[in-house]
């Protein structure tokens, strides 16, 4: 089963290493997306996301100048009209969040690493991401929710050559 849905994963991604290599994207690829992972029988956590096309040409404009930065900053959490639903409590980073649908999004610091941000309380509360680059380029945001080594889940995303990670635990 877990061969399956990892060779699934993969081939979903042809498309999008396709594109890339051709140089450029395909418009008809932006649609919301949506993933999950079960945390009790019949409950489960929840995103939801728009998959927006990305360069690392992008991301590196964000980064040298900071009035672009500031700019997709403000406009990156409407954009990407994402959503975290959890019918149970979670701890982010010692944060507790109550079962309920949060908004979220990426935020790019003035170092140039992007950072979860998340809307708590009518204010965006942000998260230091784990990042790391990766060779694999990825033309469309996408996020994932997975089994943490150490425990609890880890909420991913990947943009670019840029893949990030997110500790969630279920909170006590």
């Amino acid at each position: 089963m877990r061969k399956a849905l990892v060779t699934a994963a993969l081939l979903a991604l042809l498309p999008w290493s396709s594109a890339q290599e051709r140089g450029g994207h395909d418009p008809a690829r932006e649609t919301v997306a949506r993933a999950g992972v079960e945390v009790a029988p019949g409950k489960a956590i929840a995103l939801q996301w728009r998959t927006v096309a990305w360069s690392d040409e992008g991301a590196a404009r964000m980064r040298a100048d900071p009035a672009v930065r500031e700019q997709m900053n403000q406009r990156l959490p409407v954009a990407l009209q994402s959503e975290l639903t959890t019918p149970v409590a979670l701890s982010i980073a010692g944060r507790r969040l109550e079962p309920d649908t949060y908004r979220f999004g990426l935020w790019m610091d003035e170092a140039g690493a992007y950072q979860l941000s998340l809307l708590l309380d009518h204010d965006y509360v942000r998260f230091p991401l784990e990042l790391v680059e990766t060779e694999l380029r990825f033309p469309y945001l996408t996020f994932a929710l997975l089994p943490a080594p150490e425990g609890g889940f880890a909420l991913v995303f990947q943009w670019g050559g840029e893949y990030g990670r997110l500790r969630l635990e279920l909170a006590r």
